[in-house]
């Protein structure tokens, strides 16, 4: 049977969502393992998704105080774990069949290892070329320089009592799971690699408003790609294009040291939409203004930022939060621009997961680059936040060498309030698009 696995998947409010990372548990053919859900103070209906999946093999745990990253929940796992070795999985990530099997083999047949450590393919948003490779290494000293996800890694039980728990975000000056690693590199433990791919990495991380909009379709397509006969294939492909591309062993550690303490902690919570701007009543006219707030592959400043201008990243279907809510509809009209006045011919966007009519002005040159405003009207959540979603053509889109689509202000007109359109414009004052006063969700 080998060494007895317990593997925790620690989650925050993803529901139905995670059903395919925990299908991807219960398909190892490492059979002697033990899976540990643990919400970190999981407040909608995660319980009740897991439910059917309970039993001798799977165990449910929610947190009674919330830490907001997988810290709490992976040293709760790890207090409740009843296994050898400790095998980490998130909750948007998918395993093949084998990946607990290869790490159990180093463990096996190297009685003094302390990390067995599967490759792992870093998928960017669907439709995006963004793809990283990492978890293959030789040298005793990749640790201290490359990261590896928890859910390309395992490590025999007994490493915490060697150096420490994982820490509270705020903390420290590292993501909780890089000052993991960096912590166990920097005490002498050993570091072993599967030189297999056995992990595809969906990171939220890499999604804008990940937390707040809920997807899984990546991982249903994903597991579904698995079990057909060329997927080795696919993943030797893959392994070409990363050494082609250079985006091989590509995901390295930064001087940490450098940032203040929480930063990360911070600036991924944002990104993933746990922490948003204070949630407002649209009630009278309103303008967002955008800022240089990372947005993560969705939008990005080109080295020579335009004041108010994000262009779009790699990901072809760009979110834009709105931190306003109302009963009913609110008329839209958000800036764009492009170097080619074609691309603004027609744009092609959803709100709240809804396709909507837009109406595009006349563009206009300035400044090298031609600007116009989208006009149109869509419902707004009663009681929560609104995304827009674009959908970009190939034109508009991020290309080598080319600039792809950019966005100006936001403005919303409450529809209902007795004002005409073709003057509320004027005198407005902006908000920025990630306002200083935030609410963790």
């Amino acid at each position: 049977m080998g060494a007895v696995i317990s593997v925790i998947m620690a989650t925050y409010n993803r529901g139905r969502h995670i059903v395919p990372s925990i299908r991807s548990v219960l398909a190892q053919t490492h059979g002697d393992l033990e899976l540990l859900i643990v919400g970190d103070n999981c407040t909608d209906d995660t319980q009740k998704v897991v439910r059917p999946f309970l039993g001798e093999r799977v165990r449910w745990v929610n947190l009674s105080e919330r830490c907001g990253s997988q810290s709490f929940p992976n040293n709760a796992g790890i207090a409740a774990a009843k296994g050898d070795i400790i095998a980490y999985i998130g909750h948007d990530d998918i395993w093949l069949p084998n990946h607990l099997a290869t790490l159990a083999s180093l463990f096996d047949t190297d009685r003094g290892l302390d990390f067995a450590v599967g490759g792992a393919i870093f998928h960017g948003p669907r439709g995006s070329d963004f793809r990283e490779i990492t978890g293959l290494f030789a040298g005793d000293d990749a640790p201290f320089e490359h990261f590896f996800p928890p859910s390309s890694f395992a490590h025999r039980a007994h490493v915490t009592d060697r150096i420490g728990i994982w820490k509270h975000p705020q903390n420290i000056r590292a993501p909780v799971d890089a000052d993991f690693l960096l912590r166990a590199a920097r005490a002498g433990l050993r570091f072993r690699s599967t030189q297999a791919i056995s992990v595809h990495k969906f990171a939220a991380g890499h999604r804008y408003l990940s937390y707040l909009v809920h997807e899984s379709g990546e991982q249903e397509r994903m597991l579904e790609h698995i079990q057909r006969p060329r997927h080795d294939s696919y993943l030797q492909g893959q392994l070409r294009r990363a050494h082609q591309a250079g985006t091989f062993m590509h995901v390295r550690h930064l001087d940490f040291d450098q940032y203040p303490t929480g930063y990360f902690a911070t600036a991924n919570a944002r990104v993933k939409g746990n922490l948003r701007p204070n949630l407002i009543t649209l009630e009278v006219p309103e303008t967002l203004l955008q800022d240089d707030a990372p947005r993560a592959l969705d939008w990005q400043l080109p080295a020579d930022p335009t004041p108010g201008i994000r262009f779009v990243g790699c990901n072809p279907r760009p979110r834009i939060l709105i931190p306003f809510r109302r009963a009913g509809k609110a008329f839209f009209s958000v800036t764009f621009f492009h170097h080619h006045r074609l691309a603004l011919n027609a744009l092609n966007l959803c709100v709240n997961g809804r396709s909507v009519a837009v109406s595009m002005g006349v563009a206009e040159e300035k400044d090298a680059l031609y600007m116009t405003r989208a006009g149109f009207a869509a419902p707004l959540a009663k009681d929560d936040y609104s995304v827009i979603t674009l959908r970009l053509s190939r034109e508009q889109a991020l290309r080598t060498g080319r600039q792809g689509l950019g966005v100006g202000d936001v403005k919303l007109q409450p529809i209902g309030i007795d004002v005409k359109l073709k003057h509320w414009w004027a005198g407005l004052k902006g908000r920025t698009a990630s306002p200083g006063n935030t609410r963790d969700h």
